[in-house]
C-alpha cells in the first residue's frame, strides 16, 4: 500500500473513532419509535392539541407500548415552568431560585412620558431602606403608559415591589394583553409588595394610572424595584 493511502486510512480511522467516541460519550441510545396521529387529547374534559411555543401541532412518539410528549409541551399546558441548562444537561421543572430585575436576563421595553433606569442611591432611599435600582416611568390618567419586563424564560411568580411618586393604581397584564392582577393601590411613598400570578408567562405589562379626575396634572413616577423578583 502507498505511504499516501497509509496515512489517509489512519486519518479516516480517527476520525471515525472519534465520531464513535462523541456518540458513545453522549450517552444516547437508538431507538425505534414511531409518530403517531391517532392518539386524541382531552384537557379538562375538553379537547386538546400538543403544539410547540410556535404553536406547531406536536405529534406524540409511542415506544414499546407507551405514549410520550415532549417534556416542555406538557409543562406549558400545565403552567409549570420549564427551562434547560445545556452546559450541564439539566432540566429544571416548577419554582427554581428566585431572579431578581437585576439580573442580566431581563428585558424592559417601556410607553411612556418618562422613563429612568435609576442607579443614583440618593433617589432610592423609600421607608427609611436604602434599595439599589430601580426602573421608573410615567403613570397616565388611564392605563395608556406601561412596562413591559420580559423574564427571559417562563416562570409562576412576580414578587412584585414598587413605590409611586402619588397616590395611583396599576394594573399587571402578560405578554398577551391578559390581565393577572386585580387593581392594586399605590399610596404616596410607600413600598408595595405583591405576588402576581404569571401564570407561566414570560413577560409582565405594569400599567400605573390616576384617574381621569385626579388633581395631578403632570405624570408621576411609578419606581419598580430592580429587588422584585420573579421564581
Amino acid at each position: 500500500m502507498k505511504k499516501t493511502s497509509i496515512i489517509l486510512l489512519v486519518i479516516l480511522t480517527a476520525v471515525f473513532s472519534l465520531a464513535t467516541g462523541a456518540f458513545a460519550a453522549s450517552k444516547l441510545t437508538t431507538i425505534q419509535a414511531y409518530l403517531n396521529g391517532e392518539v386524541k387529547f382531552l384537557k379538562d374534559g375538553e379537547s386538546w392539541r400538543p403544539t410547540d411555543d410556535k404553536g406547531n401541532e406536536v405529534l406524540p412518539i409511542t415506544y414499546d407500548g407507551t405514549t410520550y410528549l415532549p417534556l416542555r409541551v406538557v409543562a406549558n399546558v400545565l403552567n409549570i415552568p420549564v427551562s434547560y441548562n445545556d452546559a450541564e444537561k439539566i432540566i429544571s421543572l416548577g419554582e427554581g431560585k428566585n431572579v431578581s430585575l437585576y439580573s442580566k436576563e431581563m428585558k424592559t421595553e417601556y410607553s411612556s412620558a418618562k422613563f429612568f433606569d435609576v442607579i443614583d442611591k440618593k433617589q432610592l432611599i423609600f421607608g427609611g431602606k436604602q434599595y439599589n435600582g430601580a426602573f421608573a416611568f410615567s403613570a397616565s390618567p388611564g392605563e395608556s403608559y406601561s412596562l413591559k419586563i420580559d423574564f427571559g424564560q417562563k416562570y409562576s411568580t412576580l414578587h412584585l415591589m414598587v413605590v409611586a411618586k402619588a397616590t395611583m393604581k396599576m394594573k399587571v397584564y402578560n405578554g398577551a394583553k391578559q390581565l393577572l392582577s386585580d387593581e392594586i393601590s399605590v399610596v404616596e411613598g410607600e413600598v408595595k409588595e405583591v405576588d402576581v400570578d404569571l401564570k407561566g408567562s414570560q413577560y409582565a405589562e405594569i400599567h400605573p394610572y390616576y384617574g381621569y379626575d385626579s388633581n395631578l396634572s403632570d405624570y408621576p413616577l411609578l419606581y419598580v424595584l430592580k429587588d422584585s423578583y420573579v421564581k
